[in-house]
């Protein structure tokens, strides 16, 4: 019961979710199918501001608010560089963080809804 609970429980959103959301699928999507697939994919943004990967150039569908090709955001060069090489975890994981702020940022230009959530230090007040 605990369990149902807290998965639908409202929770208060703030960009720091969907920040550290974006940060989760990325680790995922290049431990799982690779930096070259991330590069070439799309961070799709719903209406309930859950964040999602495509595996491919993306047409805005039906209940997509907004949608970013990785490989137009300037961050995915310092991924996309790491590709040939054997990866570093902690290298990884600092390249992903400024990646998934910037797919952030981006996806808040398209989305209003997405720019009106309060920030971290905000919600912490």
């Amino acid at each position: 019961m605990r369990l149902l609970k807290r998965l639908f429980a409202p929770k208060p959103k703030t960009q720091a979710h969907v920040v550290r959301r974006a940060v989760e699928v990325i680790d995922r999507v290049i431990f799982d199918v690779g930096i070259d697939t991330l590069v070439c994919g799309t961070f799709v943004l719903d209406r309930r501001l859950r964040v999602r990967f495509v595996g491919a150039p993306l047409a805005r569908r039906r209940g997509v608010v907004a949608a970013v090709q990785v490989g137009d955001v300037a961050e995915s060069e310092a991924l996309r560089a790491l590709a040939g090489e054997a990866i570093d975890a902690a290298l990884v994981k600092g390249h992903c963080a400024s990646l998934a702020h910037a797919l952030v940022r981006e996806l808040g230009h398209q989305a209003p809804k997405l720019r009106a959530l309060p920030p971290a230090e905000a919600a912490k007040r």
